[in-house]
Formats: C-alpha cells, sequence, structure tokens
C-alpha cells in the first residue's frame, strides 16, 4: 500500500467517515452478532481507520477482552487512540501497521473483522497469510466488502452520476485495487483453510434525504475532486452531477442505489 490513502485522510474525508459508519453501523453490528461475539474474546480490526468500529468492539468485548486495530494512517491512528483514551478504553490499541509490508501480531484473536480494506489492496496475498497467522484455529472472519460497483447510481437521471462511478472504480484499479474484490476472496479463502459459513448481500439505497442518499451524496462531493486531480473527471462533469443532485433532492421518485457490499463469514480450520 501507499503511504497515504487514495481517498485522503484531510477533515472533510474524515468527517465523511464519521457519517458512514453512522450509517453502517447497524449492518457491522448485526454482523458481529451472527459471529457469537462474547465479553472477554479478542478481536483484529484490519484498516480500522479512526478506529469507530474498534471503539464499537472494544465495548463489546469489555475490559477483560482485547481489539487491536491496524491502520496504515499515522493521523487516524493518533484520531482513534484520543477516542479510546477519553473514552476509558484501555482494552483497545490502534497500532500504525502497513498490512502488505509490517510483520503481523505474533497474537491469536478469535475474530478478524475488514471492511473496504480489500479492495486497495494491489495483492491480497499478504492478507490471506496474516489472517492465517492471527486468528486461532476455530476462529472467524467477517469481511463487508464489494461484491457489485457496478449498482452505484441515481435513479431515474443520473448520467453524471453513472460517470463519476465509472470515474471511481477507475482510479480504484489505477491505484492496483478492485472494486469488486468480493468476488474473489471466498475461494482464495477456502482454498487456505478457511470453511465460508454464510455470504450475505448488503445492498445500500434511499430516497432522498435518506442517511443513505446523504452518504452518496458527500461522496460524490468529497471524492470528485480527488478524480479530477487524477484526469479522470472534469469540472464539467461534476457540475452536471451537481445538478443532479440538486433535481433529485426536489423528487420524491428520485433514489440512490449504493455499491453492493458482501458479508463474508468465514471459520478458520487449519
Amino acid at each position: 500500500m501507499a503511504g497515504d490513502y487514495l481517498l485522503g485522510t484531510h477533515p472533510a474525508e474524515l468527517e465523511r467517515l464519521r457519517f458512514q459508519h453512522e450509517l453502517w453501523l447497524p449492518a457491522a453490528q448485526a454482523g458481529w452478532q451472527r459471529t457469537d461475539l462474547q465479553s472477554g474474546q479478542r478481536v483484529l480490526d484490519l484498516g480500522a481507520g479512526p478506529g469507530f468500529c474498534s471503539l464499537e468492539l472494544a465495548r463489546l468485548t469489555g475490559p477483560s477482552g482485547r481489539v487491536l486495530g491496524l491502520e496504515l494512517s499515522p493521523t487516524y491512528v493518533e484520531a482513534g487512540q484520543t477516542m479510546a483514551k477519553t473514552a476509558g478504553l484501555s482494552q483497545l490499541e490502534l497500532r500504525q501497521h502497513d498490512l502488505l509490508r509490517d510483520p503481523w501480531p505474533n497474537e491469536r484473536f478469535d475474530l478478524a473483522w475488514c471492511r473496504w480494506v480489500a479492495m486497495f489492496l494491489p495483492e491480497l496475498e499478504p492478507l490471506l497469510e496474516g489472517l492465517g497467522q492471527t486468528v486461532r484455529c476455530g476462529g472467524q472472519l467477517l469481511l463487508h466488502e464489494y461484491l457489485h460497483w457496478d449498482t452505484f447510481g441515481l435513479h431515474p437521471h443520473g448520467r453524471a452520476i453513472a460517470r463519476f462511478g465509472a470515474a471511481c472504480q477507475a482510479s480504484f484499479r489505477q491505484a492496483g485495487g478492485d472494486p469488486d474484490v468480493n468476488r474473489r476472496l471466498p475461494a482464495l479463502l477456502s482454498q487456505r483453510g478457511w470453511q465460508i459459513e454464510e455470504l450475505r448481500p448488503l445492498p445500500v439505497l434511499g430516497g432522498p434525504g435518506s442517511m443513505a442518499a446523504l452518504w452518496m451524496e458527500r461522496f460524490v462531493q468529497v471524492y470528485g475532486s480527488q478524480l479530477q486531480s487524477l484526469r479522470l473527471w472534469s469540472s464539467a462533469d461534476a457540475a452536471a452531477a451537481e445538478a443532479e443532485i440538486d433535481a433529485a433532492a426536489t423528487d420524491p421518485g428520485s433514489y440512490w442505489v449504493g455499491p453492493t457490499v458482501l458479508e463474508v463469514r468465514a471459520r478458520y480450520t487449519s
């Protein structure tokens, strides 16, 4: 991985991530519940970002448990450490770590949680090897990664938004990632001693003013400038997209659909 995120770590992106966390927290909590996560267990949070999920997991595991969040960005590690200290969660550690280059922790965990990380990795082997090294036999992995980015759109009239979605995918692939990485991960895990226990699609959609719509609108606004710097998106595209967003806000029949997430729940049997 590069030393900085494709999406950036600037304040606007941090706030977007905070809103994103609020939208997707119920899906994450439901997934954690399906793993039967218990107080006292040990959880590894991969690509922890600013630590929003790490904090929630630390509350679930309690003082007798442990949550280790591995995060590439020192900015996000510092933000997460501050939140953990403020919340009094001594069972939570956030550590700066490059999943592709740094040695993985020399300890075993009951659960590994990974959301929107694998899609940005130019190679998956270090991730797969690291999971095998750190999840105990019988432990679980819960993945929330994209399966079908082409579902992203604003309907019924979102042509500029469709061009934005295509530009996003081009930027991810240009950086070495795979926006539809979860088409491959279940098979790769199965080949490495993981038993796939459940595959569950997690669609997201909503009409004007919904959290889903606001999340996608913010993504267009925040990431659009990055796409322009990559020359994958133009100021004219941005203006057209804003016009479509404004029109949709007053059309009760319009709606947004996000890229389709696939939940993979697997158990390590090796």
